[in-house]
């Protein structure tokens, strides 16, 4: 005979039940999930492709695991998803911070114990292989940035899910695992590292409604479990650009903006502009061949007010083509030839397979470069008065010197520890900065913009002189779009700015 079972007592059963509510508010689960606004927008997006940005604490990570275990489980509350065994794939930062002290707390948090083999975390995932194995039979594996790029190669899955910013490379071979399965896609983060390519490769084309990718922001504050006076606390001593990524998850170039002045809102004008007749023309030049050439169209009033109203921007082309294709756009209706071309002074070094300079050769083809002043700090300094003083506009008709205007950044020491321990270094990061230098070489015929000293004059946007100076364009072209800006923002008693000769004009002429 058997031993007999044991009759638990009323004390027993209320001891065992007692034991289990606080182990269910220790370890919720998924049922006791409850998502915040924006967590919710996440969970019902039909897209794709979804890039859930937001500051630390936000509740990012936690909307991206849960939106992996309902994958799993083959069950959405809000969507149809594949039905098990569902192939998934997590993928963070590396595996001790990452994957051991992030993922799998969160995981182990929020799963239902049915859905674990023998209820057992241990039982369930294979440290080996880095394998999560279900009871449906769904399977999901934990993987790092730090593995080999090979890796992440391998059979199909139905999502893949990164939490914080992945290299280019692991993104897009994780990518590929998704096509035969029309498989999804999310990508949880805090923009810590700044404007790098999931700005401009996922952020701003997700910002454009209609496409099968979705951005959803977040910043702190919307956290409703998070009281306002513990965000201060943690976020205290911080700079304003760090705060604003681990807040507001907002992208900020890390190194600090060369053009800090320039600001979309007030300086972008429309594409259909005309350039009244009594404008002066200038073309600057910044020389490249692997790298881009970036040339630029500007326009000068007679009262210093510029803008910039085309650009032209390739690379591996013959000085021939451009010159071509310089004399076309300066031929087009409503255009004339430009009165002054100012480039790269390095053009007028001599090339090894003819023996002219480039800036020879682009004479020959009837465009005579002067050479502009190449003292970078001067340039940006100029540059950064004439935006802040109001007297620069750029057209929509320049998208990458709009772009590069927002991304050229001071260079940074190679890790933290040495940007703390060390002032801000003074050199630009060379890269993608070629409009911007094609500008510098422009700004250097411009005189020096003195501005008011004055710090009540509001002089931040658009100011009287620019404002005045396109009436003219504003009258010819009906569709020409003038931000709200300009009417708002009109000081007076702007007869003096110019009073500071630039000593520094270079060139040949």
């Amino acid at each position: 005979m058997g031993r007999p079972k044991k009759t638990l007592d009323l004390g027993e059963l209320t001891g065992l039940f007692k034991e289990g509510l606080q182990r269910s508010a220790r370890r919720p689960t998924i049922y006791a999930y409850e998502p915040h606004d924006k967590q919710m927008i996440f969970h019902q997006a039909e897209e794709r492709g979804r890039l859930y940005i937001g500051g630390n604490r936000s509740g990012k990570t936690v909307g991206g695991i849960v939106e992996d275990i309902w994958y799993l489980m083959g069950k959405h509350p809000y969507k149809r998803v594949p039905e098990p065994p569902v192939r998934g794939r997590i993928v963070t930062t590396s595996f001790t911070e990452g994957v051991k002290e992030i993922i799998i707390p969160e995981i182990s948090r929020w799963i239902p114990p049915s859905l674990l083999k023998n209820g057992s975390w241990e039982d369930s995932y294979n440290k080996q292989e880095r394998m999560l194995r279900l009871t449906n039979d769904s399977q999901c594996e934990l993987m790092s940035y730090d593995q080999k790029l090979d890796h992440f190669a391998g059979t199909s899955r139905h999502f893949v899910h990164f939490d914080e910013e992945p290299p280019k490379a692991i993104f897009d071979e994780c990518r590929m695992r998704l096509l035969d399965t029309r498989g999804s896609w999310w990508l949880t983060m805090t923009p810590v590292e700044g404007m790098t390519w999931v700005y401009d490769t996922l952020y701003v084309p997700g910002k454009v409604p209609g496409g099968n990718l979705l951005v959803i922001e977040i910043d702190t504050e919307e956290n409703p479990y998070i009281s306002n006076a513990e965000i201060e606390i943690v976020l205290e001593g911080l700079d304003q650009n760090e705060r604003k990524a681990r807040k507001q998850g907002k992208f900020v170039q890390i190194g600090g903006l060369v053009f800090k002045s320039f600001d979309p809102e007030n300086h972008i004008i429309g594409q259909d502009i005309k350039i009244p007749p009594n404008w002066t023309h200038y073309v600057s030049m910044d020389h490249g061949f692997n790298n881009p050439t970036c040339f630029l169209w500007h326009a000068v009033n007679t009262n210093g007010a510029v803008v910039t109203y085309d650009e032209l921007y390739d690379n591996e082309r013959t000085i021939e083509s451009y010159a071509k294709e310089i004399h076309e756009r300066n031929s087009e209706e409503g255009r004339r030839p430009p009165d002054i071309y100012v480039g790269d002074p390095a053009i007028r070094q001599r090339m090894a397979n003819t023996g002219d300079s480039v800036q020879t050769t682009y004479a020959l083809q009837g465009i005579p470069i002067v050479l502009g002043n190449n003292d970078v700090n001067i340039g940006i300094e100029k540059m950064n008065r004439y935006f802040r003083g109001g007297k620069w506009l750029v057209s929509e008709n320049c998208p990458n010197f709009i772009r590069e205007l927002q991304r050229v950044k001071w260079k940074i020491f190679e890790n933290a520890k040495r940007r703390h321990d060390n002032n801000p270094r003074e050199e630009i990061h060379k890269k993608d900065d070629h409009s911007t230098d094609s500008a510098r070489y422009f700004i250097s015929l411009m005189p020096d913009l003195s501005l008011p000293r004055d710090k009540n004059t509001k002089m931040l946007d658009i100011n009287k002189a620019v404002y005045e100076s396109l009436q003219p364009a504003t009258a010819i072209v009906g569709g020409f779009r003038v931000d709200q800006g300009l009417h708002n923002t009109r000081p007076d008693n702007l007869d003096k700015e110019w009073t500071v000769i630039d000593e520094h004009i270079g060139g040949i002429w």
